[in-house]
């Protein structure tokens, strides 16, 4: 019969000192609020589960006008959904967050959860990528961070050394005059199959004029990517009809469709559909309602 032991840390050098003292799963499991890891003893296996509601890092929700957004590990996703700041600058991390993007796991799984797992959770990699967005990692070594676009360009877990856990996610402050829209588009002959596109857009004073763009896609089946040459193109230019559709072009052209779906031929249609209507997203929310200088204060 297996036994469980249940810790209950205050710091992150307990939860290290926790993880290292097991020997057990050098990648522990990531449920909810807690990291799960087994042992194998004379006694038999036992479970270990470090509970992480103590520990003051991990359940952070903080916002700064010149450092941005800070998002613990353990928090639930459905607080931040609740935070002003994602009702406005970072309102495409709402899009990745919302019940409508979430797989089962529901609104009560965390940030640690969902990026932690041996395929971090698209709905919410690609809106943090758009954001040039970064995960501190804690250890037996101490402190480390990466951007979550390397963080998903992982190989089982291969980004992260034994031991190690996500401590959080940071955003950085977003540009004056900027948005970002992430879709999902489900096949309609298949639930199985599915598209993810993420845009962020900086506009020059006119509105109309880009002068930044991050274009994220993902195909069921496959990795986050960018679409480089996308941006690239969206750079400088005026964003009507014929620039949006141009930039679906390159999407499609950048992304790894899947050749096996009963849908595979439907995908480029789709995928510049699903980029258009992201870009003309982005692009309203990066026009503000009022005085374009005005920014969210902290909660």
């Amino acid at each position: 019969m297996d036994n469980t032991e249940t810790y209950v840390p205050e710091s992150l050098d307990e939860v290290a000192a926790l993880l290292l003292a097991a020997e057990g799963q050098p990648y522990p499991v990531v449920t909810g609020t807690a990291l799960l890891t087994q042992v194998h003893g004379a006694a038999g296996p036992t479970r270990i589960v470090v509970d992480l509601a103590r520990v003051p890092e991990m359940n952070r929700l903080e916002y700064d006008e010149r450092n941005g957004l800070l998002i613990g590990a353990a928090v639930p996703l459905d607080e931040p959904l609740q935070f002003p700041p994602l009702r406005g600058p970072y309102a495409i991390l709402a899009d990745g967050m919302s019940p409508a993007g979430l797989r089962p796991a529901g609104a009560r799984a965390t940030l640690g959860e969902r990026l932690s797992a041996q395929e971090p959770d698209v709905d919410l990699a690609l809106p943090l990528i758009c954001l040039g967005g970064s995960v501190a990692v804690f250890g037996p070594h101490g402190w480390s961070e990466m951007s979550v676009e390397a963080l998903c360009a992982r190989k089982r877990g291969a980004a992260l050394l034994p031991g190690e856990f996500l401590v959080d996610a940071r955003l950085p402050a977003c540009p004056r005059l900027s948005g970002g829209a992430y879709m999902r588009s489900v096949s309609e002959r298949s639930s199985e199959d599915a598209l993810g596109v993420g845009v962020f857009l900086v506009m020059q004073d006119d509105l109309e004029t880009c002068c930044g763009a991050r274009l994220t896609l993902w195909a069921e089946g496959g990795q986050p990517l960018r679409a480089l040459d996308a941006e690239r193109f969206l750079h400088g230019r005026r964003l009507d009809e014929r620039a949006v559709g141009q930039a679906g072009h390159l999407a499609v052209e950048a992304a790894r469709l899947p050749g096996q779906s009963g849908s595979a031929e439907d995908w480029p249609i789709a995928l510049r559909e699903l980029a258009g209507q992201a870009i003309r997203r982005a692009l309203e929310r990066a026009r503000p309602r009022s005085d374009p200088r005005s920014a969210v204060r902290r909660k």
